[in-house]
């Protein structure tokens, strides 16, 4: 094993591990539901409950995306040459495209079992250990199983945000560990919530549409795609539920008409000062709906392929943070530019700034993506 791939595999491990990393209380509810699910498919099937769940987490949203609602379809699970059962229509990389439709999860989970299964390319997955988490993670993206290049680091930050290899190694044990202890309390305070219906209203005169959102992850899966598409509906309830994505690593949504940090904070568990702490915004900000909302802390660093951003007419320093699920104060900083100070249309704002990295950090990140002279060509 040569000494770039050691530094660079190093320089990831600690980059996801400096992530802030909340727990969401609608990915602890879904949990506490599917759990039992995801270890019945690895007695079965070998595949780790640990990276069943978090698959299901983030493409379903929580169990909450129109695809899961929909179609009890976890996984966005297309209907391929071979379905013979029934099936729903979302619109998908510019076109409507046929998905899976099951009469219960269960289905789903087993459909998605089988597909790791039966596909040669994950084969070697099989030969890892159950709980080798990163390994079957980093494997299922370096096989084509989603094209976005924090695919594995999601997964990774998930399931060790929620204790879900605890699933893995006790499967079959009496001991009660701190995740399933966590899970029964959650199944038993009754948290475990239906999404709520929604109606279609007017203000001013025009219907409001509800903006659902998609993750990157989801747009970006190659053998599950699931898409949300928007509504047409719109609800005016503060305790909508909401489908949570990623930008980056970052969890978040998308507002909704009526949305306040107090009601985002009681559906998912935080503060609702934590929350205007995360998306740079004083007490008086009114959310706006369409808008990303994080829900965690942002990051110092975007790790997109585009290292710089064009401003357009209009566009603040904030709506450019925002875009990235970047901290506000840190693009300031890689710019050397006083906070508050205002942007032009076509002034280029860098997104990463090595120069503005420690020596050691500058060293590591230089010899992570420098080619290694030892490999033959």
């Amino acid at each position: 094993m040569n000494l770039r791939f050691l530094l660079g595999l190093f320089l990831t491990i600690n980059a996801v591990g400096l992530v802030a990393q909340n727990r969401l209380k609608p990915y602890d509810e879904y949990i506490a539901k599917y759990a039992p699910l995801a270890q019945d498919q690895q007695r079965r099937h070998k595949i780790p409950a640990s990276i069943t769940l978090a698959q299901g987490l983030i493409e379903s949203g929580a169990g909450k995306s129109e695809m899961a609602v929909a179609s009890n379809n976890h996984f966005g699970i297309k209907c391929h040459n071979t379905w013979k059962g029934e099936s729903v229509t979302f619109f998908d990389d510019g076109v409507n495209s046929c998905f899976r439709k099951y009469d219960k999860v269960a289905d789903s989970y087993e459909d998605h079992s089988m597909f790791l299964v039966n596909s040669a390319r994950y084969r070697g997955l099989f030969l890892l250990d159950l709980t080798d988490y990163t390994g079957w993670a980093r494997g299922l993206q370096k096989a084509g199983y989603a094209t976005d290049r924090q695919y594995a680091d999601k997964l990774i930050k998930v399931i060790e945000t929620y204790d879900l290899n605890d699933y893995v190694k006790n499967i079959g044990s009496k001991r009660e560990t701190r995740a399933e202890k966590r899970a029964e309390k959650v199944a038993k305070e009754g948290k475990i919530r239906k999404p709520r219906k929604t109606r279609t209203v007017k203000v001013n005169g025009l219907v409001v549409d509800s903006v659902d959102f998609t993750s990157d992850i989801i747009r970006n899966a190659k053998d599950y795609n699931a898409m949300q598409p928007t509504s047409s509906g719109s609800s005016i309830n503060p305790l909508s539920t909401h489908v949570i994505g990623y930008v980056g690593l970052i969890p978040c949504i998308k507002a909704k008409y009526g949305d306040t940090f107090a009601s985002l904070g009681d559906e998912f568990g935080l503060s609702a000062r934590s929350i205007r702490k995360y998306n740079d915004v004083e007490d008086d900000y009114k959310l706006v709906p369409g808008e990303t909302v994080y829900l965690d802390k942002k990051s110092t660093w975007w790790e997109g392929e585009n290292p710089l951003h064009t401003v357009v007419a209009g566009e603040t320093m904030r709506d450019i943070a925002q875009k990235y699920a970047l901290q506000l104060k840190a693009l300031y900083d890689m710019n050397d530019m006083k906070p508050g100070t205002p942007v032009k249309a076509g002034q280029r704002i860098k997104l990463r700034n090595p120069e503005k990295m420690s020596a050691f950090w500058r060293a590591m990140h230089q010899t992570a993506n420098t080619p290694d002279s030892t490999v033959a060509h």
